[in-house]
């Protein structure tokens, strides 16, 4: 085994070179991590090393990695899942820095130099993040692609809450300083999905993140195989197993963290508004991931909490995303939830109105898709749930919302 070498000549008194050390999994993917390792080794700002962990690879894989020598650092191990090669890459990794490359997906030239110029440029960031962009096929399709994943605007919400109402940072998206990494702990071996997202959560948790400008990863979109400590998984991108792995994820983070992680404003008020918002944001959340007995337990803290008052600007905000479902329609309309059990809560109207405000569009969506069976069970949900008025109330701020952005565009065309 041969580390890659760091040395180079410079200056006397000149900053040290940042170290960056990639960790790239793989198992039988002898079609495609070359290509991987070669858009590693093209870096505008060269890894200091590139660790590839073969977990137990049947292919021609060994054989790959062998022909670039010293160029990487090659570990074997008996097959034992893509989170168990992971911790040994990062266990065994040097850099100041470490960042998780897939074995099917592509790193833009320019990708670790803009991650190390955000973390540099934010000394307190834990990790730096970024877009990326989905392809398939073979790399030359990589750059044509146009179907970016947009980033939510940076300000108002904290990363950590944008992050648990979607994860939008799949793991070669983020780079993170080694000695946060070693604090946040070992990749989870447990769940058949969702390794990445449950990490860039505690990473999150534990520290701000640096945005890095530009696509910073080309992810190959196709259907796979991994093996957990439970066993083999088809990587079939299904709504079941998705939602089946966030559910353990989040179920056992509403065991183990308090409101403050749920606080979602960086700049919160003070006082008791800002114990009802992370308490209102925990319940939308868990809600969110169809945790609904959890979710209504803490609605009703909630309501608790709020008394006589009526809810401020900033709350009704939050609730707005309790229907933001990621996986679409089926997630509202399981039949696991009773929505009896969200109208018994006695929540005020006001809050329901905001609660309502997803169901418009997507009977829209519905009924434009010529699902109409769909939009009628999702209108009478909504109406057992929330209320007819509620429902009605929705509909007429999302007339609203139109016929405003039309006097908007209206005076814009004008000037």
């Amino acid at each position: 085994m041969t580390r890659t070498s760091t040395s180079e000549t410079r200056p006397a008194g000149a900053a040290r070179r940042a170290r960056v050390s990639i960790v790239m999994p793989t198992h039988n993917r002898a079609h495609l991590v070359g290509e991987s390792i070669e858009s590693a080794l093209g870096q505008s700002l060269p890894p200091a090393e590139i660790i590839v962990v073969d977990d137990g690879s049947s292919d021609e894989t060994p054989a790959i990695l062998r022909s670039f020598g010293d160029r990487l650092i090659g570990l074997r191990q008996d097959k034992a899942g893509k989170s168990a090669a992971l911790n040994r890459g990062i266990a065994a990794a040097s850099g100041d820095f470490l960042l998780v490359l897939d074995d099917d997906d592509l790193l833009p030239p320019g990708a670790l130099a803009a991650h190390v110029a955000a973390l540099e440029a934010m000394p307190e960031a834990g990790f730096s993040y970024g877009r990326f962009a989905r392809f398939t096929g073979r790399g030359e399709d990589a750059h044509c692609s146009t179907d970016c994943e947009e980033l939510p605007p940076e300000g108002e919400k904290r990363l950590l809450v944008q992050l648990m109402q979607c994860c939008f940072l799949p793991n070669p998206t983020w780079m993170v300083r080694r000695k946060v990494q070693l604090a946040a702990g070992r990749y989870r071996s447990d769940l058949p999905r969702g390794q990445d997202y449950e990490m860039i959560l505690r990473l999150a948790r534990a520290a701000p993140g640096a945005r890095a400008e530009g696509i910073l990863l080309y992810q190959r979109k196709h259907v796979a195989a991994r093996t957990t400590s439970h066993g083999t998984v088809v990587a079939k991108d299904t709504v079941a197993g998705w939602i089946d792995a966030e559910r353990t994820i989040f179920a056992e983070i509403d065991e183990s963290w308090s409101d403050a992680d749920f606080q979602p404003f960086e700049t919160p008020p003070s006082g008791a508004e800002a114990e009802r918002l992370a308490v209102l944001q925990r319940a939308v959340i868990l809600f969110m991931r169809k945790l609904h007995d959890r979710a209504e337990g803490h609605l009703a803290r909630y309501c608790a909490l709020l008394g006589n008052a009526a809810p401020g600007r900033r709350e009704l905000a939050v609730a707005t995303d309790l229907l933001g479902a990621r996986y679409g329609i089926g997630e509202i309309l399981d039949a696991s939830h009773d929505p009896a059990r969200l109208a018994a809560l006695d929540l005020p109207l006001a809050l329901r109105r905001s609660m309502a405000r997803h169901l418009p569009w997507r009977m829209r969506e519905l009924i434009g898709g010529g699902r109409f069976g769909d939009a009628a069970r999702l209108l009478g949900w909504g109406q057992r749930a929330l209320g007819t008025a509620a429902v009605l109330g929705a509909a007429g701020g999302r007339l609203e919302d139109h016929a405003r952005r039309g006097r908007t565009r209206s005076r814009i065309s004008a000037s």
